[in-house]
């Protein structure tokens, strides 16, 4: 992921396939005929799979910026604060038996004099959705790497009760009863902020925000 157009690339075709997946679920409840067993059943079983496609393409967007943003091999200096913490909190966690005042001096001595360092940006690993992608996980991974999740404030009970909770319910035997108007409904909020996902990334991307002001 060395190229903005790369980074676009695999934005978009991850986008495709889930968005053609979720259109074609969302006919087959159609097709099973207005509010019968087969079509409520149907509609309950597209919730997980609405929830893993906001997971797996939250996770997928986040992890290729930070990809992206890792291989341009920047110093501390040029990097927007949230990867600079991410840089040194990186380097901590490899250095074994640290006290937590041993801790604290070392960051700080990093921070102070950091500021000429390549930076070393943990990009291989990806982010951790925690495979249960609230809206409280979503904000820190965002802030985590200098986004703005702030436009997705008004979704979080969206995204912490009618996608995690119905999930989790729905995986674990619970009986939920969901009409056709309320899975179309949430199948187009979900598509909503995928594409809010991806726009934030790319853009981000696009206008090098993942850069300290003073460096752009």
């Amino acid at each position: 992921m060395r190229t903005l157009a790369e980074l676009q690339d695999s934005l978009d075709d991850d986008l495709a396939w889930r968005r053609s997946e979720l259109h074609s679920y969302l006919s087959a409840t159609r097709r099973a005929g207005s509010e019968s067993p087969a079509q409520r059943a149907l509609c309950r079983a597209g919730v997980p799979l609405l929830y893993a496609h906001w997971e797996g393409y939250a996770k997928h967007c986040l992890s290729l910026y930070l990809q992206y943003v890792g291989r341009r091999r920047l110093k501390y200096g040029e990097l927007h604060p949230a990867f600079v913490a991410l840089g040194h909190e990186s380097s901590l966690d490899s250095q074994e038996g640290l006290s937590a005042t041993r801790r604290i001096v070392r960051r700080a001595h990093a921070l102070l004099s950091g500021d000429n360092v390549r930076a070393s940006i943990p990009w291989r690993r990806g982010v951790d959705t925690q495979s249960n992608l609230n809206s409280s996980r979503c904000f820190d991974l965002f802030e985590s790497l200098g986004l703005d999740a702030s436009p997705l404030s008004t979704k979080a009970r969206l995204i912490d009760y009618s996608l995690l909770r119905a999930r989790n319910e729905i995986a674990h035997g619970q009986y939920l009863d969901i009409d056709s108007a309320s899975y179309e409904e949430l199948h187009l909020e979900v598509l909503a902020i995928l594409d809010f996902v991806r726009n934030t990334v790319s853009a981000a991307a696009e206008n090098g925000l993942y850069r300290r002001p003073s460096a752009v």
